[in-house]
């Protein structure tokens, strides 16, 4: 049997391991050049570009009650019995749109910060305070891409989707809670890992 080839996916959940106890044992997270306009005491510990973004949510959809009406006793019936007809079926469509679900919103640049997650996409800027943006989560993506998802106040769960998030996911829980987490890491990969001389 193969080994599979070393992936991004595969480097990006290795370095969030290393980087996990490399913050547990002292080391300060790292710092990068500012990319975006930074407040007093702010500092850039992570630039990640592109990040693809989902939010899950239903679409409100207006259902107009319109009835074009023509013609005598039987006009009236059958324009009223179609009109009645296109009415039901836009209810359903707008029943079905109204089911949460995930929707792709785009790719975004994501910086990361020691206050705040600062999303650009098409030159517009969205921060998201870690005290309002709730619990980080580590999941999976689309196609099995690392994730990271959230819910910020008053906003659908947004899903963050990388080989870097996991990274993300580390170097939040490291500001928000005061230490490292543990790394949700695949199965095997540090033993493909020390295999392959990566650690």
């Amino acid at each position: 049997m193969s080994t599979p080839a070393w992936s991004a996916y595969d480097e990006g959940y290795l370095r969030a391991y290393q980087w996990s106890g490399s913050l547990a044992a002292g080391s300060p997270l790292p710092q990068e050049a500012a990319t975006v306009a930074m407040g007093p005491g702010e500092l850039t510990h992570l630039h990640v570009s592109p990040i693809a973004i989902s939010g899950f949510f239903g679409e409100n959809q207006e259902v107009g009650r319109s009835f074009f009406l023509i013609g005598g006793p039987v006009g009236l019936a059958v324009t009223g019995a179609a009109s009645y007809a296109h009415h039901q079926s836009k209810k359903r469509q707008a029943e079905q749109a109204a089911i949460p679900r995930w929707h792709n919103l785009g790719t975004a640049d994501l910086v990361m910060t020691n206050q705040r997650l600062v999303v650009t996409n098409q030159a517009q800027s969205k921060s998201l305070l870690y005290a309002e943006a709730g619990p980080l989560a580590a999941t999976t993506g689309a196609n099995g891409v690392p994730a990271v998802q959230l819910q910020p106040a008053n906003m659908p769960v947004l899903q963050f989707a990388s080989p870097w998030a996991p990274m993300l996911y580390v170097f939040v829980h490291y500001l928000v809670d005061g230490q490292a987490p543990g790394v949700p890491i695949p199965d095997g990969l540090l033993d493909r890992a020390r295999a392959e001389g990566r650690y």
